[in-house]
């Protein structure tokens, strides 16, 4: 009797493999020889669940994706007060360790430039940076109301404030990409979010 594939397992298995390889080599230098290679499976293997490294690659982002505000929305629900799920949210978001992410970290910046390639091209496949950005705004956003609607913060622009909060994170990534050594991120994000808390702060 034939065994019975997990298709689903393999699946992930090959997304994990394509998001080592995509690190180490770059999405553009990366064949799909290479990443089945890795994976120790067949080229053809690869295709029966992706059609082309750029649906792979769009594949790979969505998974880091997910798994990055699954953790953020996780720890964020654990936290009590609006200051306390602020500052949960912008620990969680740069949480290299906990996402898996401090080995692997250079596939971020290259999949956002090649997602924005993607998206400016005929290519069928696209990655929705909008989508992904509204998603963290929107979390970090009711927060915000939620401390202005307890008394906790001042009337501020939530719109603003929360789009700044990511972007510091995504800022602070950058940097700890670039000098790992000298750049501590978790103080970093940590120093950011109580001088953010500070100032909105009604007390």
């Amino acid at each position: 009797m034939p065994k019975k594939v997990d298709k689903e397992a393999k699946k992930d298995k090959i997304i994990k493999t394509a998001m080592k390889v995509f690190a180490k080599n770059g999405i553009y230098d990366t064949k799909i020889e290479m990443v089945a290679q890795k994976a120790g499976i067949a080229k053809g293997t690869i295709y029966e669940y992706f059609k082309s490294k750029d649906e792979l690659a769009q594949m790979v982002f969505n998974y880091l994706l997910v798994q990055m505000n699954m953790h953020v929305k996780q720890n964020m629900a654990a936290a009590m007060s609006p200051a306390e799920k602020l500052k949960a949210g912008m620990l969680a978001y740069v949480d290299v360790e906990a996402l898996g992410l401090s080995d692997i970290s250079e596939i971020l910046p290259d999949l956002w430039a090649y997602g924005i390639r993607l998206r400016n091209s005929k290519a069928d496949v696209s990655f929705d940076l909008r989508w992904i950005y509204l998603q963290y705004r929107d979390l970090f956003g009711r927060a915000l109301k939620d401390g202005i609607d307890k008394g906790d913060f001042r009337q501020i622009d939530t719109k603003s404030v929360s789009a700044s909060i990511v972007a510091a994170a995504d800022g602070f990534y950058l940097q700890w990409m670039s000098d790992r050594k000298n750049f501590n991120l978790k103080n970093a994000a940590e120093d950011f979010i109580n001088t953010l808390l500070t100032g909105i702060s009604r007390s």
